[in-house]
């Protein structure tokens, strides 16, 4: 059984990552022209890969500190987080600020870098 508190312990860093990603999607930057909106790799886009990639690799370490051994449910429970944050920051985006926009190719960008991710804790932390 997992202890409630060890998943608080180990889970701040995700915790904390979130939050600063909702602080940095709230901040309405500078209007600057990004050339071609499906260029997924456009600086704002590879931005976006290594802000949920990175995501995804603190959730999946914090669960794994905090249960122990992961099953390949878990692993995919990283994921699943990640993606459904980046969408859920796309909504907020596009309803819930005026000066934001929320933008479906930036959801599939956050969603590219949840599985780079994802990549990398399979291949970091396999045994």
């Amino acid at each position: 059984m997992v202890n409630k508190e060890n998943i608080l312990k180990y889970n701040w860093p995700g915790i904390l990552w979130a939050f600063i990603i909702l602080v940095v999607s709230t901040i309405t930057p500078p209007a600057v022209y990004i050339p071609e909106l499906f260029d997924l790799f456009a600086p704002d886009k590879i931005a976006h890969f290594l802000i949920y990639g990175a995501f995804v690799v603190i959730l999946h370490n914090g669960f794994r500190k905090s249960s122990g051994r992961l099953s390949r449910n878990q692993y995919s429970f990283s994921v699943l987080i990640a993606a459904t944050y980046g969408g859920l920051i796309e909504i907020y985006q596009g309803y819930l600020l005026p000066n934001r926009t929320g933008d479906y190719v930036d959801f599939i960008a956050n969603c590219i870098g949840c599985l780079i991710g994802w990549i990398i804790v399979r291949y970091i932390f396999r045994k």
